[in-house]
């Protein structure tokens, strides 16, 4: 469809309203193609296929929300903004729960009906664009639950493809909230063992004592409470997968047994005798500096290089912008489809002020904010005050202000080529926002060609 044009279906009995709808959106410059009856509709959208529906709550054949369902079967994935009479709440929730993205009071909200209507086919291109992302990385990597643009973070999807076939322990580093588990699935699912079972445990959740019954088992007896033998983690695992989390957490005495269990593949349970022999691939992760460990003697410097055979290091957030947008949308859509809510429209200023956060709790942090979202902003916009103080509070970072975080662990050209990428990512977000998201504008005063924008959208995770 043209950049500025769309196909609106409209679906309303009433005369005058019907009237008023398809003047409103001619003026806008939008096709139009118009019924008075809901089996009407139905039968319509069995070969055209709209952009956006505007459906009334007072059809003759179906008065209420339930055309909403209706003729959403019919033209799956086309957002649909009901039209009313009255903005209360209880006929909003009721047209949201049945699909409607957003709620059109009439006429008293017809002087915004541009604005809904750009707003809700920003959302449809964000969701056509969030699909094919996610279809490109499952296709490409085989990766179904991670979503991602960044090249640090393809670079990661390519390390866990070779790694993956093998048997090597594999050491992932990261901080918080980064998505260690995740990776370490991904591991598990593309490997010989992807049958298997697939156990995890936190080892900083638990004592000394209770991190080794929990990894190796115990026999009866073997401590108070021990009324009978109980498997650990590492039979249970046999002939898959363990993921040890926040491994730098335990102590040196139970550093020690892993490392036993490692190079043997033996152990004996507690207060065991007979040694128990299994076939486990160990996937651990950490987000503690372990070199900085093993010289403070709190981490074995033997056991360090027994799990550092193959290391793959996580960004943080901050450093792979380009995929908030991306994370957003999936995080809403799929909160607001569990919550049967629809998602908030981000705007364009409350986006700038999110990029420029420094995301402390990384990907983790997101999701638990993008669900405070649809619960507090469903169907409506999320704007600049809407956001938590501490991010709007928050000093930009370097990225966010046009500077630029080096580092260290990558080559003077890796760094330039970041650098570059930030300056240019910036510089089309302001262009894109100052012509209000024209292509043909923004292009003409970029000097490029509009495909080379439309590229450059799609690298950056943009919108326009």
């Amino acid at each position: 469809m043209p950049e500025s044009t769309a196909t609106v279906f409209i679906a309303e009995s009433r005369e005058r309203a019907g009237q008023q709808l398809e003047q409103a959106v001619r003026d806008l410059g939008h096709r139009i193609f118009r019924v008075t009856r809901a089996r009407e509709g139905m039968q319509a959208l069995t070969t055209l296929e709209p952009d956006i529906m505007l459906v009334s709550l007072f059809l003759d054949d179906e008065p209420g929300v339930a055309a909403i369902e209706r003729l959403s079967e019919h033209a799956p994935g086309v957002p649909v903004i009901a039209v009313g009479e009255s903005a209360s709440t209880g006929e909003i929730v009721a047209a949201i729960r049945r699909g409607a993205s957003h709620f059109l009071a009439m006429p008293s909200g017809l002087p915004r009906l541009q604005h809904i209507l750009s707003d809700a086919l920003a959302e449809a291109r964000h969701s056509s664009e969030l699909a094919r992302v996610r279809e490109e990385v499952k296709d490409l990597y085989g990766f179904r639950h991670l979503l991602t643009q960044s090249p640090r973070m393809l670079n990661v999807f390519d390390q866990v493809r070779k790694v993956a076939t093998t048997d090597a322990t594999v050491l992932i580093r990261g901080e918080t909230g980064t998505g260690k588990e995740l990776i370490s699935r991904a591991i598990h699912d593309r490997s010989r063992r992807k049958d298997k079972p697939f156990i995890s445990v936190n080892c900083g959740a638990f004592t000394e004592s209770l991190l080794e019954s929990e990894l190796f088992g115990h026999e009866k007896g073997s401590f108070t409470g021990a009324i009978g033998r109980r498997e650990g983690l590492f039979e249970m695992a046999d002939g898959g997968t363990l993921f040890l989390d926040e491994l730098g957490e335990t102590t040196l005495n139970v550093q020690v047994n892993l490392l036993r269990v490692l190079e043997e593949m033996t152990f004996r349970r507690v207060g065991g005798r007979d040694p128990v022999r299994v076939d486990v691939r160990i996937v651990a992760a950490t987000n503690v500096e372990l070199e900085s460990a093993v010289a403070d003697k709190r981490f074995r410097e033997d056991l360090y290089y027994r799990l550092a055979v193959f290391p793959i290091t996580l960004p943080p957030l901050r450093s792979r912008r380009e995929d908030v947008p991306l994370l957003m949308r999936h995080f809403l859509d799929e909160i607001g489809g569990e919550y049967g809510l629809a998602p908030p429209v981000v705007s364009a200023d409350a986006m700038d002020v999110i990029l420029g956060y420094h995301w402390p709790g990384n990907v983790r942090q997101l999701r638990a904010l993008c669900e405070r979202w649809v619960i507090t902003r469903a169907g409506q916009r999320l704007e600049r005050e809407h956001l938590a103080a501490d991010m709007v509070r928050a000093r930009p970072t370097p990225a966010a202000r046009g500077g630029f975080v080096i580092d260290n662990a990558t080559s003077l050209k890796a760094n330039t080529d970041r650098a570059v990428a930030e300056v240019e990512r910036t510089y089309l977000f302001r262009l894109l926002e100052r012509n209000q998201g024209r292509l043909v504008d923004a292009a003409d005063q970029a000097g490029i060609t509009r495909r080379t924008l439309y590229t450059k959208i799609k690298q950056y995770g943009l919108s326009s």
